[in-house]
């Protein structure tokens, strides 16, 4: 008996659940699926007359079924959406989706910063780096890795909850600059430069409150 490598299997896995995932799209996309498109424009496409000039036998009647018809489908569909999608199970799929997005992001992140401490202390075995200017590189980088989350679930959450405290404080500051600016003691220059600062800042955090993860900067 031959032992399949784990990473086959794991592709298996990951082949039949995303196999499954476009069956289950597939019904989703069918059901709601452009409904009476082609019955309407059929009927719309009725003549008014005959040939022979006399008015076109039940045209009013046929239009008023196809819109009649059109027009169920559309609300028994609709209604019954929520349910449809709670069946198939397509809600589960997305999370699972965007969990793997954040674990691979994660990930991507973490070697990134590995490849960076490599390139560092090649640098600094070289002698190309003052001491000073390699202990402010260092402190960045221990900086970014401390900032980097260790599991998405810690990621996210954390990062939602210092979100709302870090948006009152970066009002106030600006707040505060706003007054300096007012009061004469920087210049406009001075406070467009600490704007972008806290722009940029408020950006990660909007990244965050999306789901994601915020830049280690």
């Amino acid at each position: 008996m031959v032992n399949a490598r784990p990473e086959l299997l794991e592709r298996v896995c990951e082949a039949r659940v995303f196999g499954s995932y476009l069956e289950e799209r597939d019904v989703f996309l069918a059901f709601v699926g452009i409904r009476g498109v082609v019955s309407l424009a059929a009927a719309l496409a009725i003549p008014l007359t005959t040939l022979a000039g006399a008015p076109f036998p039940d045209r009013d009647l046929i239009l008023f079924i196809t819109f009649g018809v059109i027009v169920v489908t559309l609300v028994g569909q609709g209604l019954l959406l929520p349910s449809v999608v709670r069946w198939l199970g397509l809600g589960s799929h997305a999370a699972e989706e965007r969990a793997r997005e954040h674990t691979a992001e994660l990930s991507a992140r973490a070697e990134a910063l590995n490849v960076v401490q490599n390139r560092l202390d090649q640098l600094a075995g070289e002698g190309r780096i003052r001491p000073e200017v390699l202990a402010i590189l260092r402190a960045r980088h221990d900086y970014r890795v401390g900032r980097l989350p260790r599991n998405t679930s810690d990621g996210v959450e954390t990062a939602a909850a210092a979100a709302d405290v870090r948006s009152e404080l970066i009002a106030a500051e600006r707040d505060y600059i706003y007054q300096l600016l007012r009061d004469g003691k920087i210049t406009d220059e001075a406070r467009r430069r600490i704007e972008r600062e806290l722009d940029l800042e408020e950006a990660g955090m909007a990244c965050k409150k999306e789901g994601g993860v915020e830049p280690p900067l």
